[in-house]
């Protein structure tokens, strides 16, 4: 029997969420035929219900979207232009996204979006990416008298983070000004170090460190939308950057010539490094719409301005005396690849009265 019970209720509950969900639909149904009537002054009423109803009583997001474009032109022909806008704008609030029909909306209805500000009011941007730095030697330093100039440099992959904001200055225009946390680091070998005491065409020591360095960016970024569309948007950029040294350490291992290899835990050597680097930075990217967000991708290239090592401090005691290294002067470059998701923030508003 409570089994029985248990099940005409549940039954009955269910009957009733499928009646509310029904009757708006067939609300919107009539408010359509109304409509087309030309009963206008009529729809209000009709729909009041639903449009303040919650969840199961009241419209689907699409439903309220539909709900509101009636109203709204019903407004218009009744010739109630402030309640037109206030529908108008609870239109823009319910579908951020909402766009207007050229073929299908009548002039009236386009005409007043167009009064409205319906496009984000600014953007909020989350990015994680890989980068690569290249040092540019711009003067060879050694503490071999043969050393100088000899070693190479290799790219070491980083993880970065960024966070940026966006808002229009213009009609293709944005500017999108960003922080970020970026790790760099490179690796330098030079088998050149010293030359043999007996054969002074045979090099008998080598010197090999890898650097890794945390950093803060502050980048002044502009770029120009190429393809605009709601679902797609392309676009290239660049700005000036400045970045800040958090920290710098470097694993070391050099081989002597009598074959015997000094190597320990790393050094910190972030007092060899200038604190403030300046930069420039270029770059392409896309956002593609998904839901309520876009995902981004960029590419970007960053161009060293300024010296990285401090000509005071190019060797520290360990580093000069343990290993050997005495830092060349180079420009860091990088180069990167970020990936991220983009909100649009929206407020919409009535622009032209």
């Amino acid at each position: 029997m409570k089994r029985l019970c248990f099940l005409i209720f549940t039954a009955a509950c269910a009957t009733n969420a499928f009646s509310q969900a029904t009757n708006c639909t067939q609300v919107l149904r009539l408010v359509r035929s109304t409509y087309e009537q030309g009963r206008l002054h009529e729809l209000p009423t009709l729909m009041e219900g639903c449009l303040h109803g919650v969840g199961d009583k009241g419209f689907t997001k699409a439903d309220k979207r539909e709900a509101y474009r009636y109203l709204t032109l019903a407004y218009i022909y009744l010739e109630e232009p402030e309640k037109a806008d206030e529908s108008m704008l609870k239109l823009l609030d319910t579908d951020h996204f909402f766009q207007i029909n050229q073929a299908l909306d009548p002039a009236e209805f386009i005409a007043l979006y167009n009064k409205f500000r319906h496009e984000p009011l600014y953007w909020v941007n989350f990015k994680v990416g890989f980068n690569v730095t290249q040092p540019v030697v711009t003067k060879a330093e050694n503490i071999g008298s043969t050393s100088g100039g000899q070693g190479s440099y290799a790219l070491s992959v980083a993880l970065q983070f960024s966070a940026a904001w966006e808002k229009a200055i213009g009609k293709k225009i944005m500017a999108a000004p960003e922080i970020g946390l970026i790790n760099r680091g490179y690796e330098y070998t030079n088998t050149s170090l010293a030359i043999s005491d007996e054969d002074p065409n045979k090099y008998v020591s080598s010197l090999n460190y890898a650097v890794k360095q945390s950093w803060f960016d502050l980048n002044a970024i502009f770029y120009y939308k190429f393809k605009d569309t709601q679902e797609l948007k392309t676009f290239v950029g660049g700005g000036p950057g400045i970045s800040y040294l958090l920290s710098s350490t470097n694993q070391a291992s050099t081989v002597l010539g009598n074959g015997f290899t000094i190597t320990g835990s790393s050094i910190d050597d972030i007092k060899s490094y200038n604190k403030l680097l300046y930069s420039f930075t270029l770059m392409a990217g896309v956002k593609k719409k998904f839901a309520e967000f876009y995902v981004t991708a960029d590419v970007r290239y960053q161009i060293g301005l300024s010296s990285a090592i401090d000509n005071a401090n190019r060797t520290t005691p360990s580093g000069g005396y343990d290993y050997q290294i005495a830092y060349n002067d180079f420009r860091m470059n990088n180069a990167s690849l970020n990936l991220g998701v983009s909100y649009p923030i929206f407020k919409p508003k009535k622009l032209i009265k």
